[in-house]
């Protein structure tokens, strides 16, 4: 699709106190002819502008002093016929210099497009950067002036500046159009046909099915009844590349919290080639916080991301290490602070300098400094991933961006790896040399006023990391560096604890509401830990969860729980079935869960059929979502698979269809409702009753053993089998039941048989 040729601003003001430099400028931009072909050739390359044999004409404006440079830009601003760009001079004595010019016309217009010229005795860099923001406004030209290279320059600002003015006129319209849409919902299909937006909507149950898409997907080459029902449809439109993103942005929307989330991704069209789309889901929730469904609208930004890619060839790269540099790290982080306002991804910031670098100079020379700072860079690039950006800001000071950052252990556990990594002795020009870093790190958060503040924040951690000791990392906040540090080391003596002991298990019953029977123990982990005393679950589990220690601790839960099973059977009074927590972690590393089952089981001499595994509503709805298919499988093999809380993530129950679970563990504050008013009530009673349909076990959870009734006796609960206590009780008590056969004792009075 070739874009229609449009009208480039060619107005350029040229600020200098010297008359023949103005005279100069003309000579190079007014007098180009049509066999001049570089320039052409330039802004093809950088703008996919047709590059036939054609003139550019520039159209010049001068003004020998800053004040006049700022008169003139007024009037034309006021005439409505604004300046793209402007060479200015970096002296201009008596008045004005360069930078003070810069900061005066940028106030007024903030678009205007700046090549300033330069010689190298005039301002260094670091000058510049402290008077001035190094953004993509701001290009620097060293004297003395190359013809080829001011055409080339003025080309590539002027044609940028109608870029940018264009697709903000471009963006206006788009967003006139939603607003109007949103206005008139009943106009909604004759808008969104004329529109490049495509708007969808998907049903809030896990496997979240298509709804409704507009008319208009048709711009892409699809057609809207063959994905509306489809299975498949985002296998269908989504790049394969990009399905991991577009999970996880997706897992985002299912957070009960979610306001939504923003991802890009490669759209498949009908003829065979892709598109850039930017996607943005916005979660539909009823009073009680419950998923009724998902909204979603498709926004085409490949001419967008096109431009964005040209304009990077003019960005350079740190010179010595090869790194990116300020320039584009700024802009990089503007780039994540907008994705992330719209609903995209967290990220962080790293601000790293070497510790006591200078020396290493001052005593083995720059140019063995220069292979010390080659070679970390490389080990720093080394320890991040693919996707994030990491820059050399000048000297010794490097900066990260680690983007997808969901908790501030991720960041920490980076900063660590680097920490390490760069202690490992260097070998450099048969010099052995050693080197540590301070690193300070920023966290985006919600209340994050600007992208610039969270690098200025970066900036302060890495001074209170330089200030408490050097070698180390700190966050912005004390707090947070203290919280992270916490979780890291709790989460160390958790994986201490699982090899030297300290861990134990006690068994939550489950037990007939009538009969008393015993139908199932539910393993709980606890803590003795040495400092702490005795912890729940609760209190280190999520910290587990986020540094990766849940795999280990989910294998030893297993393992004990089998245990137990095991010694219960040979005792003669084993319960039916052993339920264990599983978290989406767990699931996520696929075969490494089944095999684990698989030879556990087979060790303490059991079946797959003797376990069950509890999961959450938004586990298994992520599951799903993601095509994880080990619960499936392990239902294949015979484990039994339960919900946790039931009723408090979705409105809908069909879902429940297609994951074939074997019981429903219905949430305490269902039972609460149900107590308290009709809705409730009838809510409950259509579980219980669509449950039954399928053969799923009903129990309700949150049972004290010294409930006298209370709400468990007002809720209409027939059909339900049983009840499970929210206490547990140790391996012996629990011994003890199950050789009574019956926990008779500990149901509600009301409810015993």
């Amino acid at each position: 699709m070739s874009a229609q040729p449009v009208r480039v601003n060619r107005r350029v003001l040229i600020v200098d106190d010297t008359a023949s430099i103005h005279d100069d400028f003309k000579k190079i931009l007014c007098q180009a002819t049509t066999e001049d072909n570089g320039l052409d050739a330039t802004e093809s390359l950088l703008f996919g502008t047709p590059s036939a044999n054609r003139a550019v004409h520039f159209e010049l404006d001068s003004a020998f002093q800053g004040q006049e440079a700022l008169a003139k830009l007024e009037a034309a601003i006021a005439a409505e016929n604004p300046y793209a760009m402007a060479f200015i001079d970096m002296r201009m004595p008596p008045g004005w210099d360069g930078l003070e010019t810069i900061e005066r016309l940028w106030q007024v217009d903030p678009k205007l497009q700046v090549a300033l010229c330069t010689a190298y005795s005039d301002y260094s860099w670091e000058d510049i950067d402290g008077r001035l923001e190094l953004n993509d406004r701001l290009l620097i030209l060293k004297k003395p002036f190359d013809a080829i290279e001011i055409r080339q320059m003025a080309s590539a600002l002027t044609v940028k500046w109608q870029m940018t003015e264009d697709a903000a006129l471009k963006m206006s319209q788009l967003e006139q159009a939603v607003e109007a849409r949103t206005r008139e919902l009943s106009d909604a299909n004759i808008i969104v046909q004329n529109s490049p937006t495509i708007l969808y909507r998907l049903k809030g149950d896990p496997s979240f099915p298509l709804l409704y898409i507009s008319h208009n997907i048709t711009r892409f080459g699809h057609l809207a009844a063959d994905l509306v029902g489809s299975d498949s449809w985002a296998r269908t439109l989504i790049h394969p590349d990009d399905l991991s993103s577009v999970d996880t942005a997706m897992g985002r929307v299912l957070d009960r919290d979610a306001e939504g989330a923003s991802i890009e991704f490669r759209l498949h069209t009908g003829a065979g080639d892709w598109r850039w789309v930017e996607n943005r889901y916005i979660p539909v929730r009823d009073q009680d916080g419950r998923l009724l469904e998902v909204e979603g609208i498709i926004i085409d930004i490949t001419e967008r991301r096109q431009a964005e890619e040209k304009m990077a060839t003019l960005a350079r790269t740190d010179g010595l290490t090869g790194l990116a540099n300020r320039a584009t790290l700024i802009e990089r982080l503007h780039q994540a602070f907008a994705a992330a306002r719209r609903g995209a991804s967290a990220f962080a910031v790293f601000y790293l300098d070497l510790d006591h670098f200078k020396r290493i100079n001052d005593t083995l020379g720059h140019p063995v400094g220069d292979l010390l700072l080659q070679e970390v860079a490389r080990r720093i690039k080394t320890n991040v991933r693919e996707n994030d950006v990491v820059a050399r800001l000048g000297g010794d000071e490097f900066a990260i961006l680690q983007l997808d950052v969901s908790e501030p252990t991720q960041s920490a556990a980076i900063a660590g790896k680097i920490r390490d990594a760069l202690l490992v002795p260097y070998l450099l020009a048969g010099n052995s040399l050693h080197i540590s870093v301070s690193i300070g790190i920023c966290l985006y958060r919600a209340i994050s006023l600007d992208a610039d503040s969270l690098l200025a924040q970066a900036d302060m951690a890495l001074y209170r990391a330089k200030e408490t000791g050097r070698n180390q990392y700190q966050f912005y906040s004390e707090e947070i560096t203290q919280e992270v540090a916490e979780r890291m080391a709790l989460a160390e003596e958790l994986l201490t604890a699982l090899e030297q002991g300290g861990l134990k298990l006690d068994y939550t019953p489950e037990v007939d509401m009538h009969s008393g029977k015993i139908l199932g123990m539910a393993a709980q982990v606890s803590w003795q830990h040495p400092r702490h005393g005795l912890l729940p679950a609760s209190a280190f589990v999520p910290a587990a969860e986020k540094t990766g220690a849940i795999i280990p601790l989910g294998r030893w839960v297993l393992d004990h729980a089998c245990w137990q099973m095991h010694q219960w059977r040979n005792e003669g009074v084993a319960p039916p079935v052993m339920a264990i927590k599983i978290s989406l972690a767990q699931l996520k590393s696929g075969p490494e869960l089944i095999y684990d089952v698989l030879r556990t089981t087979a060790r303490w001499e059991l079946a797959p059929w003797d376990l069950r595994f509890d999961v959450t509503e938004a586990t298994l709805a992520q599951t799903k979502w993601t095509h994880n298919d080990v619960l499936p499988r392990l239902r294949e093999l015979g484990v039994t698979i339960a919900i946790d809380d039931f009723g408090t993530e979705y409105s809908s129950f069909d879902w429940l269809k297609t994951y074939r679970v074997n019981h429903l563990k219905l949430a305490q504050t269902l039972i609460d409702n149900a107590a308290q008013d009709e809705v409730g009530a009838n809510t409950l009673r259509a579980i219980v009753n669509f449950a039954r349909d399928l053969a799923i076990d009903i129990s309700a959870e949150g049972v004290q053993p010294a409930d006298s009734g209370g709400a468990l006796a007002a809720a209409p609960l027939n059909n339900v089998q049983g009840l499970c206590f929210s206490e547990a009780v140790s391996p012996e008590q629990a011994a003890r039941l199950l050789k009574d056969g019956s926990a008779a004792a500990l149901l509600p009075r009301e409810d015993q048989g």
